[in-house]
């Protein structure tokens, strides 16, 4: 998954959780950080135990348990309360955006190279918009000045207008530039 990395797991790795309560069951814990760093029930249970013959039974069964269900709650609410950032950190992070010393996105391609994009514009609507100075385009109230009605016919219409029928075609040397 996206928060995995080498040997140990980001979210164990920059977020430990000295409050909760461990499980006392090792593989129950383990089970719980794989879901809760978005696995599902078959991955992590085929992950933990390889040679078991129907993962997918085990994993519901023990992602069912109260205990592990509070456990994966418990680790998701403190990911997600350490995890986000304040209001100056992202106002500065747009700042840097907006000055164009910080890219607004970061694209990995197939092939391993890293294209760094650097969208001052945008940054500088988010940060508007962070700052409740703009909404997005107005709809607008007032009616418009200028109708336009089309109506579209089938190249294999039956019935097509008569103007198409009795339509003189005018040779391009016949018509004088002005």
């Amino acid at each position: 998954m996206g928060l995995q990395s080498g040997s140990g797991s980001l979210l164990r790795r920059n977020f430990p959780t000295r409050s909760v309560s461990r499980l006392k069951n090792r593989l129950h814990e383990r089970f719980a950080w794989l879901i809760a760093e978005g696995m599902d029930r078959k991955a992590a249970y085929s992950k933990l135990c390889p040679h078991v013959a129907d993962p997918a039974t085990l994993g519901y069964k023990l992602y069912h348990r109260l205990d592990v269900k509070s456990r994966i709650s418990e680790i998701q609410c403190e990911v997600h309360s350490r995890a986000l950032m304040g209001m100056d950190e992202k106002r500065d992070l747009l700042r840097q955006m907006i000055e164009g010393t910080a890219p607004t996105k970061v694209n990995k391609r197939k092939d391993g190279t890293v294209e760094a994009v650097f969208d001052m514009l945008g940054a500088l609507v988010a940060g508007a918009k962070m700052a409740g100075e703009f909404d997005g385009p107005k709809p607008q109230d007032r009616e418009p000045e200028i109708s336009m009605t089309f109506e579209v016919y089938h190249r294999n219409h039956p019935n097509p207008p008569r103007e198409w029928l009795e339509r003189e075609i005018v040779p391009p040397e016949a018509i004088e530039v002005g």
